[in-house]
């Protein structure tokens, strides 16, 4: 397979290709000069790119009217309309959206799952959900070309099976990919959670091509990394489980793993959640700590605070080995915006090199609770084999 350098002028022409064809993905047909509006290239790249779509089969192209005067009218090839549908699968809860290849969502939906689930009844829900956002985007089951399902576990992408499942231990060991192409009769993709956040970022909101690294905080810590535009898994989908990095063996609370001093322990919304418990003798979820947050309660900044600096401090140890150029933070805590943002910032500085404290941008995620989402609903839509972003040649790109 041919790759280009991120950096390189085949590399951008892909990009302007990617941008022209999101523009006309809700298959609408506007004149060549809203499409040069609508997606900030020049009017002569737009009539090149068009020229050479249209030849591929990619466009329609055609004289119509637009601001009462004629003009040269485009819309994507109906044939080449694709949609998917992406999944998450969290500990209690299934969430699905329906949507283009671009990432932009056309329905979207969620249900709660009975603690302690078992495998047929994740699929069935999952199989329900998707024929619920499938109707209510107004796709029929053939319009659909694949579905993508993110799951909090490290995956074997050969085979799709989760492996060492402790958020979801029910599907430990199952083959998830198997079990769900007769239930739902389409390609199926299964992916980790932080993984498919880092794909979402990498293709849909704009990241930089330096390498960078998704970390989605929940009940457990678990980082996507992308270098160079390509999902970095490890030799069996277990890489960037940082939530088991011993960050102090003389902490005393036992990890789900077994061991004690996990960083998860300490970092995590689950940690928060406990902490907060403790302090103030009822749950708090994360609506109920934003509105302490926003009250300004001393309990609420200093468990956030311990546990942003400790997340901080992981995230440190990781920035020495993949030296990221930005990371995103996704997970129920983002909820509390910069008041857990800020100490993750500042333990992440106290742990790392001066150049690292000022090169590394540290965000929330701007997709939000999506993140995961958004990305299977890209990877639904991208080859089984090959989740991970490549910068391609033209023509394999554009069919990607």
């Amino acid at each position: 397979m041919t790759t280009t350098r991120p950096g390189s002028l085949s590399a951008l022409r892909l990009a302007n290709r990617r941008r022209l064809l999101s523009a006309l993905q809700d298959g609408r047909q506007i004149s060549q000069a809203e499409l040069a509006r609508l997606t900030g290239l020049a009017p002569a790249t737009v009539s090149g790119l068009v020229r050479d779509l249209a030849d591929e089969g990619e466009l329609e192209v055609g004289e119509g009217v637009a601001n009462g005067r004629r003009s040269r009218m485009v819309r994507r090839s109906p044939q080449r309309l694709r949609y998917g549908i992406g999944l998450y699968l969290g500990r209690a809860h299934v969430e699905a959206v329906a949507g283009t290849e671009a990432g932009d969502l056309l329905a979207e939906s969620s249900a709660e799952l009975a603690p302690g689930y078992t495998p047929d009844a994740a699929i069935a829900a999952i199989a329900a959900l998707a024929a619920t956002v499938r109707e209510r985007a107004g796709l029929t089951a053939d319009q659909v070309t694949g579905v993508a399902v993110a799951v909090p576990a490290p995956v074997d992408v050969r085979t799709g099976t989760l492996t060492e499942a402790v958020v979801l231990p029910a599907l430990d060991g199952v083959a998830l990919r198997e079990r769900l192409g007769p239930a739902l009769d389409r390609p199926v993709v299964v992916e980790n959670d932080a993984n498919l956040g880092a794909l979402a970022l990498t293709r849909r909101a704009g990241a930089g091509a330096g390498p960078l690294v998704y970390v989605k905080v929940a009940t457990g810590i678990g980082a996507g990394v992308a270098v160079d535009g390509r999902l970095v898994r490890g030799a069996a989908g277990s890489a960037g489980e940082i939530g088991h990095l011993p960050l102090d063996p003389g902490l005393t609370t036992v990890c789900r793993c077994g061991r004690r001093g996990c960083l998860e322990t300490v970092g995590s919304a689950a940690a928060v959640g406990t902490a907060l418990a403790a302090a103030l003798g009822r749950e708090v979820g994360p609506a109920g700590l934003h509105d302490l947050i926003a009250e300004g309660h001393p309990v609420a900044a200093r468990v956030l605070e311990d546990a942003g600096e400790a997340l901080g401090r992981g995230l440190g140890w990781l920035s020495m080995v993949v030296d990221p150029a930005e990371i995103v933070l996704g997970g129920p805590l983002t909820s509390a915006g910069e008041a857990w943002l800020r100490p993750v910032v500042r333990g992440f500085r106290r742990a790392v090199l001066p150049g690292a404290a000022r090169r590394t941008r540290i965000s929330l995620s701007p997709l939000g609770e999506r993140t995961e989402s958004v990305g299977a609903l890209i990877a639904s839509l991208t080859e089984n084999s090959h989740i991970a972003v490549e910068m391609r040649t033209d023509k394999q790109d554009v069919n990607a």
